[in-house]
């Protein structure tokens, strides 16, 4: 018998009882003011907050630095425009400045966004855009995990593609020294709209 035999047959013979799932119903951490708790665990992941209503929605997005300082600015959220169309190749979001996309909702808990399909069907401009602005109703946050994933329900993993973000991209490990904008997004806004 070879080595890797010897070692997976000690393996399989070392099986453990099968260990019931926990159950998910129970009392879970709430917030008193989501929006607040969005912003701190935000602010945690490096991204940042701002607070708009929808009539100042456009007045917001221009004061944020990086759509100032952004030459080509692409949004794909219908009632605000950018002076770039949406690339049609995915390569080629990464000559924009600024992508600004909607989200279909927030998790006070991470400061976590969701982005599916629907919504950002070019999924490359999200990570090869210099920075990234997501726009969100404040009526779309929820507390936690568990309510995000009651929320997408029986569609989780069926629609295409999702994905949370939370904040831009980062790395530590070169020296554990974080680098934000590593290998993505430089820097990640969320316009929180009432």
């Amino acid at each position: 018998m070879s080595a890797r035999a010897e070692i997976l047959a000690a393996l399989r013979a070392q099986s453990l009882a099968p260990a019931p799932l926990p159950a998910l119903s129970g009392d879970w951490i709430a917030y008193p003011d989501l929006p607040e708790q969005f912003e701190r665990a935000l602010g945690r992941a490096a991204g940042s907050l701002v607070r708009a209503t929808r009539a100042g929605l456009s007045a917001a997005l221009a004061a944020l630095p990086a759509v100032q300082q952004g030459q080509r600015r692409c949004s794909l959220v219908p009632e605000l425009r950018g002076n770039q169309d949406p690339p049609g190749e995915p390569q080629a979001f990464r000559d924009l400045d600024v992508l600004i996309v909607p989200a279909e909702f927030g998790v006070a808990e991470s400061g976590a966004v969701w982005l599916g399909e629907r919504v950002a069907a070019v999924r490359a401009g999200l990570f090869l855009t210099q920075h990234l602005v997501l726009v969100l109703a404040r009526e779309n946050l929820v507390a936690h995990l568990h309510q995000a994933y009651e929320r997408l329900g029986a569609s989780a993993g069926r629609t295409g593609y999702g994905c949370f973000m939370c904040g831009p991209s980062k790395t530590a490990d070169i020296e554990q020294a974080l680098v934000v904008g590593a290998h993505g997004p430089r820097s990640l806004a969320v316009v929180l709209w009432e």
